[in-house]
């Protein structure tokens, strides 16, 4: 998921409602991340925009419970 960095309006509400922690503001971010930055806004105008919740992908809370998300 890509966040268009034009239609941003700064007011950070994607921070805490990512559930991987995946979203960070670009001021938090380290220097060796901020290449993260150019590359989202590239990204965000070539993929589609999401407008509802999806269904989680095959595998999806295995993995959040790998990362330390969720539920083991």
């Amino acid at each position: 998921m890509y966040i268009d960095p034009i239609a941003c309006v700064d007011c950070a509400a994607c921070v805490p409602a990512c559930p991987v922690h995946a979203i960070s503001e670009s001021a938090d971010l380290s220097q060796d991340q901020q290449m993260w930055i150019q590359i989202n806004a590239d990204k965000s105008g070539s993929t589609p925009v999401i407008r509802s919740k999806q269904t989680p992908l095959a595998g999806a809370e295995e993995r959040r419970a790998a990362l330390g998300y969720g539920p083991s």
